[in-house]
Formats: C-alpha cells, structure tokens, sequence
C-alpha cells in the first residue's frame, strides 16, 4: 500500500514538474483542449438531456402499460394454432418459452454486459465513441434496453440532429426500463417488438414463419440465423439472400464461441451447417380453414360488441390488435379431410366433366336451355363485377372503351386446380376470363356434431385466394330433396303416416288456393303400392306430394321445423311446392337442419366459437350449448332410420337394391365407405345444385357442389345430381375421417330414443318375409 501511495505522489510530482516546464502559450492550448475534450462533451451532454421535455417521453403509465398491436390467435378445439387476425402479426411470449440459444444469441451480440449495466453501459459508449474517432469499427454503443426504447418510441427522426436528440432521450428511457422490469422481462419484451419482415413481427411469429416451430424450438443455428437479422432484417433475411443471411449467422454463431457459450468443437461443426428454412406465410387467405377463420373473425366481432369488451387502455376490444385468444369448435385434422376431399373431387373428375359438357354450349358457359339474351345479359352483370372493369370505369373509361380492353388477349392470370397455388398464366382476353371462372365449379361443407351443434369441419369453396365468397354460409341455394325428411315427418307427427304405410304408385294433386291442382311429375304411374320408406330412399315425388296432401296441402308443419331452426327468409312460405325443395337455404343451416333428426329432435345453433379469452387470459365469452326440441323424439327417430334406406334397401317390388345414395356402398368408387349411415340427397330443376346431407351417429355432414351463376351448370343429371357432386366428397371425407385414429368418433349404430328399441324400420307382415333392412348385399 505504500509503495502504491509512493508511486503516486511521484507520478502527480512529475505530472506537476512536465506543466510547469509549458510555456505559456502552451499552457492556454493545454486549457483548451481540455476544456474541448473533456468539458464542452460533458456540457453538450448535460444540455441535451436537459432540452428534452416531458412532451418527448413516455409518461409512467406508457413505460409501465407498452402499447404494441398484437395478432390474435385463432385455435381450433385441441389447441392447434389455426391462424391469426392481425395488423403486425406479433405473439408476444414470455422469457420462458424463448430458446436459450436465442438469449445467449442476442447477448453476446448485440450487448455482453446486458446483465451488468442499467440500461447504458459506459464502456461501449466510449469503445464506439474512440472507434469513431480513430475510423475504426468498434461496434455500436447502444445496449439491448436502448434499443427496445427506440423500437418501442421513437419513430424514424427527421434529421441527423433529431436522431441524436433521440439517442439522449433512448439513455432516459433505458434506465426507466430498467427501474420497471426485470433484466429477463426486457430482453422478452426485446424479442417480441422486433419486426423479422414477411409478416413476422416478433420472434415468436418468426420461428413459425421462417422455420414453421414455436420459438422455444429453436436450434442454435436457427436462433442465431433470427438474431443475426437485428442487425438488417432486409439485407440477412434468408428469403432475401442466403448467402448474406449464412455470413450474418456464423457471425453471431462466432460471438458465441467468443463469449464460451459455445464450445470450438460445436462452432466447427454449426458453421459448416447450410441454411434450412420451412418457410409458412402467415396471411389472412392461406392456411388451413381460411372460410371457417373469416366466420369466426365476424361472429367473434360480434360477440365483442355485445358483451362490450374493452382493452387495458379502457378502449372497445380490437380483434386486429388486442392479441385475443379465440378457441373453436373445428378439429383441425377432420378439416385436412375436408379440404382434401373437396379437392379430390372436384379436381379429378367433375370439373373435367363439366368442361367438356359445356363447352360447345351455344352461349358458353351458358346452359343451352338459356335464352341468348338472357346469357348475354347474365355475362354482361359478371362483367361489370370484376376488379378490371370497376377499374378502368374509376378512370374515367366509357363502356365501350372497356369492352375493347375486356375482347384484346392479354396475359392473365387464372385458377388452375392442377398448377402449383392453383394459379396459371395463360394469353386470354378479360371476356374469356370472365367465362371460364363462371365454370368452374364451387362447393361447400359443413360437418356438424349432432348433439351439440359444434361445426367440426367448415369448407366454403374451392380456395380461398381465388373465390372469396363462403358457399357454406353466405350462399343460399335450392336445397331439392333434402328438404323431403322433414315432410315425411310431418306425415308421421301428424298421424297420417308410418314408415310403413303404402301407397299407390299414382299421381296425386294438391288444389292451390287459386283453385288450380299442383300435381307433380313421376316415372311410373302404375300403381304399385309404394311404403314411405321407399318413397324417401328413392325420393319419389308422387309419393311425397301424397304426404303433403295428407298434411294439409300447404306444408304448414315443414314451415313450422323450419322456422324453429332460425330458417326464416322469404323461401320459407307455407306453399305445396316447399315440399319438393323450393326454399333456399345454406349448407350451414340445412346441415344443422338435418342434424335434428339425428339428436332425437332437438336443434341446436351452429356454434363455431368456444372461448374468446383477452391477452391477459380473462375469458370475455364462453359458448353455451342451449338445445330447443322442434319434433318429437320418436318422430325424428323413425325419420332417420328411413333415411339409412337412401344409401341402400330392398325395393319392395321386386326385392332389389336400390336407394339414390346407393352408390357410396359400391367398390366400384374410391369413395366407398360401409359405415352404418343415414343420408338424403338433392338435385335442384335443372342440375343446378347438387347436394348430399349424411349422418353417422356422431357427425352430420352436408355438401352442396355447383357453380356461381345458376345458369351455368350440367345438362345431365347423370352428372349433376346429387349423388355424383356432392355425395363423392361426403365418401371420400367419411372415409378419410374414419380410418384417422386421431379423431375420436363413434364407429357405431345410432343411438335409439327407448333403450333396446330397433334401429331400423321393421314393416314384415309374415315371417316369410325378408325385412328391407335386415341385411345389406355386397355391391
């Protein structure tokens, strides 16, 4: 200790004696210079940070309360991400659910005195400061708090002056961040403000953008490729360059090495590793269920205004930026099975099929049986839709300027069912375009569980991208057929009826109230009696228009189901006509519909959301199941052991097999499914719309297939019934859904009202006759 006091002394003496020896002029430089180096940076310092007002800084409550959009997310009912709604697709996530490569990754390059300083580390303030001065990189000076101060307030500066006032007020808030949070909530909050590019705001969203995992997932070369991109996420994005992005990583991969968070035989070998990415975009129109997603968005919407949720600044809940939570009914591998089998379909055979039977069409794509003026009018309404025209019109265009640009081929862009994003560039004219999307086929399905309403698989067209409208929801169609097992229970309800009651194959007549006789056309009046049971498995007109005489003539019991399901539109009249089908409706609400008859007639809502909970987890909503009963247990019951008979019974003519969905028991097609089921077909006037509505004891699941325009559409009804458009995708989805073992249904016969009751229709008169459901042939 003395000798260091010695030392001391000796060295001010000489410090002391070299000033003294100065001359006097010298001595002026000497006080100048100090004043330059030393005092003039400390006052220009002290300056600045006394210029900066109140004005320029988060107050308090937004240092305690940081304001950041967050993406809410949408799950389906086994906690599968599903997507999210978001204006910056950001998932903010604790510190714990980081990686630790991540951590280490950031500290040891972008500040590796993180966990010494608070918030402004003095040492590499002055390494970037000399390194300046000397023209020599020597890193940057601002630590990790600095940072996230200038990404969470403070906007681009305007000036080299104003990014400099906003270095000194990025020192102030830094140490404010600190005082508040924890060393671990800061670099959390670090990684979740930082925009990765490609729609991935914070690190979270980029694991799943860039590497398709969670962010706790991530390998050390994939937590140090993210971490390289703070430095410039455009110029070491890996989408971007490659090269660059590897350079940048081994880069940081090096800081590792160097601060012994890696070892040198673990860098050897990361650096030598080539870049792999799984790249997955997350927008709005990608992605699995995107129809079912946009439903949800709208009613979740709703639901918000109607409980008045607000956010932690007092404000009505934004779906886009409040990082909801919002928990479905959907079960993301039925709906894979879905989507896949709509593809299937459509894409394999029927609109190949409906290609080549419109294409010489006098007025293509227009059905033949459409009057010329009709179809160009019709062309003329898609026209005017489209965005090309609605632009050219916004210019200023006349109509026949248009129709010049709509008849010049040009290079295009138009769906494609068998190219890479179903997208193709072909040279068309806008006009041939125009046409050719009005054929292609549209679709949609709802898969339904019967005693809770829970939509478990929801498609609403062919792909989201190209066809915007849901064809499940928002499309109301002529359902056809599938309306008949509501009039069979009327019939049954009413006491006019059994399953088992026959009657002559004749016409029949129902008197209108202008006193003209509505009397359905048959295929065969020749008398033969007819039970109901075929009646509704063959779907015999004269047979039902005998029900809806029986009934009263005007269908009032139908209106009756039909209303107490929330079917209300202006279809839904008390006319003989509704009996055959004349109603339009949805997919959505005709399969909840259908799913009565199998809940022992209770109807239950559709019901899509289950949970919507804040970002905090506060539950703002939680779905309640309230079933109201519209029928008769037994009713419903005897209605759906009569439709097991669609898919397959003996005739009672002759004994053979028959049924209009007969054909999904047949190995003659890869959609064959032997399961024990019930189901109805329809097929509207004309083969415009297709449906097939199928029930196991746990699922109901109703698919309608046609095109946009009802006037383009198949001109057989071999190929446009329902049986041929939209039972195929109900087998092919069945199938799929029953052979997955992740997917836990019931394999099984439906469950009957009275324990121990038959599930089938029993009508034998005599032992010696065979019941038309006792057994089933090998087709």
């Amino acid at each position: 200790m003395a000798k260091k006091a010695k030392n001391k002394v000796a060295k001010n003496k000489g410090v002391k004696k070299a000033v003294e020896g100065l001359s006097r002029g010298q001595k002026i430089a000497l006080l100048i210079g100090t004043w330059v180096v030393v005092f003039i940076p400390i006052m220009f310092v002290y300056g600045m940070l006394w210029s900066i007002g109140e004005d320029e800084l988060p107050s308090i409550y937004q240092l305690e309360n940081p304001r950041s959009d967050e993406a809410s997310l949408v799950y389906d009912a086994k906690g599968e991400l599903l997507g999210t709604y978001y204006v910056s697709n950001r998932t903010k996530v604790a510190y714990q659910q980081l990686s630790p490569y991540l951590i280490d990754a950031l500290v040891a390059t972008e500040d590796e005195r993180f966990f010494e300083h608070s918030g402004v580390d003095g040492w590499a303030l002055m390494r970037a400061v000399g390194g300046a001065m000397t023209l020599q990189n020597k890193g940057g000076g601002s630590t990790i708090t600095q940072q996230l101060a200038k990404m969470m307030f403070h906007d681009p500066p305007g000036s080299t002056f104003g990014r400099i006032r906003q270095k000194f007020g990025e020192w102030i808030i830094a140490g404010q961040l600190e005082k508040r949070y924890t060393k671990k909530e800061i670099i959390a909050m670090y990684f979740n403000e930082f925009d990765f590019l490609h729609t991935a705001v914070g690190v979270h969203s980029a694991a799943r953008v860039y590497f398709n995992k969670n962010s706790a997932d991530l390998e050390i070369q994939e937590a140090a490729m993210l971490v390289g991109m703070f430095k410039n996420p455009g110029i070491y994005n890996p989408l971007n360059d490659s090269t660059t992005a590897v350079t940048r990583r081994n880069v940081v991969l090096k800081q590792m090495q160097k601060n012994d968070m890696l070892t040198n035989e673990q860098y050897d070998s990361l650096v030598k590793l080539p870049l792999v990415t799984d790249y997955h975009p997350e927008t709005h129109v990608t992605g699995l269920a995107p129809y079912f997603r946009e439903m949800v968005k709208q009613e979740a919407q709703a639901i918000l205004n109607v409980v008045g949720a607000q956010n932690t600044y007092g404000e009505p809940v934004n779906i886009y930026t409040d990082g909801l939570k919002i928990y479905t009914t959907l079960d993301a591998d039925m709906q894979k099975h879905a989507e896949w089998a709509v593809e299937k379909h459509l894409s394999s055979e029927l609109q190949a099929l409906l290609d080549e039977d419109v294409e010489d069409n006098k007025n293509y794509p227009f059905s033949n049986q459409i009057a010329s003026l009709d179809a160009a009018n019709y062309l003329m309404n898609e026209v005017k839709k489209s965005d090309r025209y609605k632009h050219l019109a916004a210019r200023g265009w006349t109509e026949s300027k248009i129709l010049e640009n709509f008849n010049t081929k040009t290079t295009l862009k138009v769906f494609d069912w068998h190219t890479k994003g179903h997208s193709k560039t072909v040279e068309m004219t806008p006009m041939d375009s125009v046409k050719y999307h009005m054929k292609i086929l549209r679709a949609g399905l709802v898969s339904i569980d019967p005693h809770t309403g829970f939509i478990k698989a929801y498609v609403g067209g062919p792909d989201y991208e190209w066809f915007k409208y849901d064809y499940a929801r928002n499309s109301k169609r002529q359902v056809g057929s599938t309306i008949k097992p509501f009039v069979y229970a009327a019939g049954i309800e009413s006491g006019v009826i059994t399953p088992c009651t026959e009657v002559p194959m004749i016409e029949y007549c129902v008197e209108m109230p202008d006193g003209k006789m509505w009397c359905p056309s048959g295929n065969n009046f020749d008398g033969t009696m007819t039970p109901m049971y075929w009646g509704l498995a063959s779907s015999n007109n004269p047979v039902t228009t005998y029900v809806i005489k029986k009934t009263g003539g005007n269908n009032a019991r139908v209106v009756k189901y039909l209303k107490a399901m929330g079917m209300n539109n202006s279809t839904v009249e008390e006319v003989p006509s509704l009996g055959l089908g004349i109603c339009d409706q949805s997919v959505l609400d005709m399969t909840a519909a259908h799913a009565v008859l199998s809940n022992h007639g209770f109807h239950n809502k559709p019901i899509a959301i289950l949970r919507i909970e804040d970002a905090s987890g506060k539950v703002l909503y939680e779905a309640n199941v309230e079933p109201n009963q519209v029928m008769e247990p037994e009713v419903a019951f005897d209605v759906l052991k009569m439709m097991k008979g669609v898919t397959g019974v003996q005739r009672p003519a002759d004994g053979k097999w028959g049924g209009t969905a007969m054909r999904i028991r047949s190995s003659k097609y890869d959609y064959q499914f032997n399961g024990t089921m019930a189901g109805k077909t329809g097929t509207t006037q004309g083969n415009t719309d297709g449906w097939f509505i199928g029930h196991t004891s746990d699922l109901v699941t109703g698919v309608w297939v046609g095109c946009d325009h009802r006037a383009v559409r198949f001109s057989s009804t071999k190929y446009g019934q329902g049986a041929n458009t939209g039972l195929p995708i109900w087998g092919y989805y069945m199938s799929k859904v029953y052979k997955d073992s992740k997917i836990k249904i019931s394999h099984g016969d439906f469950e009957p009202v009275h324990p121990g009751e038959p599930t089938v229709i029993e009508c034998a008169v005599d032992s010696s006759e065979v019941d038309p459901f006792d057994t089933w042939p090998s087709f």
